[in-house]
Parts: C-alpha cells; structure tokens; sequence
C-alpha cells in the first residue's frame, strides 16, 4: 500500500478545520475627512479586514461648498465621446463616492485589490442590520478637528451630493430621525438595569481586600 504522501496528509487536516472569516469592523464616518478616512480603510482592506462604513453623507471635504460643488458638476461633464456607455460613470450617492474614492487608492486591477474592494460595504446612514451588530468605531486621525483649523472651510458630503443629483437625503434623514428616537427609547428602558448594576458592581467592589482591588484599578476594571 502506497503511503500518502505529505500534501495529501495536509489537505485532509485543513478539510476539516473551519475557514478563518476575520470579523466585520464597522466605521463611523461622521465628521471625518473624505480623503484621510479612504486612505486608512484602503489600508486595512488590503491586510485583509472586512469593513462597513456608515453614515457616508457625515463626511467632509475641505473648502467651500460651492467651490467642491463646481468642481464635481465638472467632473460630471467628463465622458467618453466616441461612447458614453463606457463611462466614466459618475456617482451621486455618498457611499459611492467614498466607495469610488477607495477604490483609487486600491490596486484594483489586480487579484488582491479586487478582493478587498468586494470587502468593503458603504451605506448612507446605519441600517438596522449594522445598527443591531456590534459596537461602531471611529479612524482618530482621520476626523474633521484633528485635521482642519477651525477656522477653515469645509463641505459636508451630503449637502454637496444633494445639488449635484442625489435625491434620497430626505429619505435618509427621516430614517436616522426613526433611529435615534428608538435608541432615545432604549436607553430609557434599561436604565433601571444598568442604576442595578452600577450598585452591584460598587457592593461587590467594598468585599474585594485592598491589594486585589488596587490590581484591579491599575488595569481600569474599578
């Protein structure tokens, strides 16, 4: 009888052990910086993190609004004359336009950079799906006031995308108003529960002998 040899042995251990599926970042994108934000996400998309922006129509851009307002309505004459059909293809919605300028920060003609732009999801506010998730993130370097002065101008993206032909901003903000007041609601139900905890959590500490508890104080758990 012939003895499997080595790579054989090895396809029959990895079948049975589960493919690793990284876990799902999600990003707040609410006052942050269109370029810097893509830039770190670009990033982390090619070391291989799966990732969900929301709230796309909170990012900013620098300058005045009608001055990024000019520029895109230029943007959006550029075509291919001979055939329109072939693009460029030009992008209302904010998630497009974040998910388009990631794109041109990814090698996107290539196997690896394909893949990790089919990672990336963007939507305009958050989804109950995202909502309901995990715990949301925000890029530090990345947002509005570490990287503007306050004094100078700057766009929210989706004030611009609204006259340049996004037309689902009403939309939009009706449905974060609907959130919030459910998460307003929420928190007032569980109120009672986290004042029960706080109290349990402070009785138990006055029973811990003093070096346990200055242990736990170092590490921030008191």
């Amino acid at each position: 009888m012939a003895v499997p040899s080595r790579k054989i042995v090895d396809r029959r251990v990895r079948k049975g052990i589960k493919k690793h599926r990284p876990d799902i970042t999600v990003i707040d994108l609410k006052d942050h910086v269109l370029g810097r934000a893509a830039a770190v996400v670009a990033k982390q998309l090619l070391l291989g993190k799966k990732i969900t922006v929301v709230r796309c129509e909170k990012l900013t851009i620098a300058g005045t609004e009608i001055r990024n307002k000019i520029k895109y309505l230029n943007f959006l004459r550029k075509r291919k004359l001979t055939n329109p059909t072939l693009g460029p293809f030009h992008h209302r919605s904010p998630s497009d336009i974040f998910t388009r300028t990631v794109r041109s920060m990814l090698p996107r003609y290539t196997k690896p950079g394909q893949k990790a732009l089919r990672q990336l999801v963007a939507y305009e506010g958050v989804p109950v799906n995202v909502a309901r998730a995990s715990a949301r993130v925000v890029i530090p370097k990345a947002q509005r006031f570490a990287c503007y002065k306050s004094e100078r101008p700057y766009t929210v993206l989706g004030n611009m995308c609204k006259h340049v032909g996004w037309k689902y901003s009403d939309v939009v903000e009706k449905l974060e108003q609907a959130r919030k007041e459910k998460s307003a609601r929420f928190f007032k139900k569980t109120e009672k529960v986290r004042a029960a905890w706080k109290s349990a959590r402070a009785a138990a500490l006055k029973k811990i002998n003093a070096s346990n508890l200055a242990v736990l104080q170092k590490f921030g758990f008191a």
